[in-house]
């Protein structure tokens, strides 16, 4: 008989009514007469795409050198190679990006870089900050940049400026519409620069919101409206052209619910999904909202300590498109698919705290047709890609963790489960390299998936094996079974469903 075994995240309040898990795997749908309706794929993988040259060592390079004789300067970029490693390459996170036609702008630590369609990359220049968010908005000549700070800074033509104006506010957030560059201040105000000119901000030209004395956390443009989201409540404007101030909020289109964090917003089609103040998980429905995190993924965000840091990005992948939250201080990633609707948790290896935790994306951007995301440990950039099946140099470990399967509270002995996947996707390497002879380790709870049993792996076959069947026998007998299966090898995952050969038993 078949059992339930595919699916999403659902670990809420109590492992005992539902401790499903999905790492790193993804529930695709598939309804046009297909084998299963629901199958797990593995999620992307990362491989390197620029290594961004670190901003500290040409400080090194160009002051330091000044207070230090030659041989001094030798000992550094001989000795420290040897201690440090690689001196150029970046050791702090990826602060944000923008993609500006056949080029893209980042962020890692003070350095604002210039990456091309190739990878190369070069240093623009360095902002006043090496920490903290970075927003980008351009308005197709200019590239703006800022930081928290009474700094901005404009790319012009491949050159990084500070914004000379006096009035320039402190910028917590910044968009782009109608000809103008559009910011929150630190005072929770919204101001706007000259039109189509990034150089330019009047200090009288700024407006708050209207409906709710609360401070305007984030400015957004979204189909030719401006989304200003604020503590406790969300207002809509429009450019009305109105000779005070351009934008004015449109009647009725205030939410009751304001933004947690900042950085969570994210537009995918016209529509915004962001973390609420309620620590929901929400969308935009016209000028009301929906929420998409289910209960279990909302008890999950209750227990975390802080949540004002999270940050939002999204991504599309063979017709899904998802909704990625990450919660740094929490080292926790959860990712929405949209098309589905279903959750899934995203995990890397992290070298630093060497533990599994959060994604390494940090930003992500869609440019030259691939996702390029930043890595929150070293501020590398690296492409996104289904048939990459490691975090560059890191293994990727997948888990799910099944529905309880009982039958009334009655013993069942389970004398055989079969795990559907695609078999036969060992890769044709050496007898010894990894992927070689990838595996499925099984283990399973009889408590409600608080202990686990002894892992027992099984093959998922060599290379072009396909008619291997991943198959456990004697499995003992139990009253509410949980199974769990993990997968660590660099190859192709794909689960179907679970079989299973059982027996009522009387004891």
């Amino acid at each position: 008989m078949e059992i339930p075994f595919v699916g999403g995240a659902y670990t809420g309040y109590s492992k005992n009514i539902n401790a499903q898990e999905c790492i790193n795997l993804f529930p695709a749908v598939d309804q046009r007469d297909a084998k299963n309706i629901v199958a797990l794929y593995g999620t992307p993988g990362i491989t390197s795409f620029s290594e961004i040259i670190d901003y500290l060592d040409n400080y090194w390079n160009t002051v330091m050198t000044s207070y230090w004789d030659t041989a001094m300067t030798a000992l550094w970029n001989t000795g420290m190679d040897t201690i440090l490693g690689d001196p150029i390459l970046v050791v702090g996170p990826n602060r944000g990006a923008h993609a500006f036609g056949s080029v893209m702008y980042t962020g890692v630590n003070a350095s604002i870089n210039q990456v091309e369609t190739n990878g190369s990359n070069s240093s623009l220049g360095t902002i006043s900050t090496s920490v903290g968010d970075i927003y980008f908005a351009d308005n197709g000549t200019e590239v703006i940049v800022v930081d928290g700070t009474d700094q901005g800074y404009l790319v012009t033509a491949g050159v990084l400026a500070v914004i000379a104006d006096g009035d320039f506010p402190v910028a917590t957030s910044v968009t782009f519409q109608d000809g103008y560059f559009i910011i929150t201040s630190d005072l929770g105000r919204i101001y706007i620069s000259g039109l189509y000119d990034g150089t330019s901000w009047d200090p009288l030209e700024f407006t708050t919101a209207e409906a709710n004395p609360d401070a305007a956390l984030l400015v957004l443009s979204n189909a030719n409206d401006l989304w200003v989201f604020g503590e406790e409540t969300t207002e809509v404007f429009y450019n009305s052209g109105n000779v005070d101030f351009p934008f004015t909020r449109i009647s009725g289109a205030i939410l009751e619910l304001g933004i947690q964090a900042r950085a969570s917003a994210v537009k995918i089609n016209g529509i915004i999904y962001w973390l609420s103040n309620e620590k929901r998980i929400i969308r935009s429905r016209g000028y009301q909202f929906d929420t998409v995190s289910t209960v279990h993924i909302d008890y999950q965000i209750s227990t975390y300590d802080t949540t004002t840091d999270a940050k939002g990005f999204t991504y599309t992948l063979m017709g899904h498109i998802f909704y990625v939250l990450t919660f740094p201080t929490e080292m926790k990633t959860w990712v929405y698919d949209v098309t589905t609707d279903f959750w899934h948790e995203w995990q890397s290896f992290t070298d630093v705290a060497d533990v599994y935790s959060r994604h390494r994306m940090n930003s992500c951007v869609k440019f030259d047709g691939k996702y390029i995301i930043g890595d929150y440990t070293y501020g590398q950039l690296f492409e996104l890609d289904i048939d990459v099946y490691a975090d560059d140099d890191n293994t990727i470990r997948r888990i799910r963790t099944s529905p309880t399967v009982n039958k009334e509270r009655k013993n069942i002995i389970w004398h055989r489960l079969e795990v559907d996947f695609e078999t036969g996707v060992g890769l044709d390497v050496a007898e010894e390299a990894d992927g070689y002879n990838p595996t499925a380790t099984f283990a399973w709870s009889d408590d409600g998936g608080h202990t686990f049993s002894s892992e027992y792996s099984t093959s998922l076959g060599l290379y072009n094996e396909f008619t291997t069947r991943v198959v456990r026998r004697r499995l003992g007998k139990s009253r509410n079974r949980i199974y769990r299966i993990t997968m660590t090898d660099p190859v192709k995952i794909v689960m179907l469903a679970a079989y299973a050969e059982v027996e009522e038993c009387t004891v």
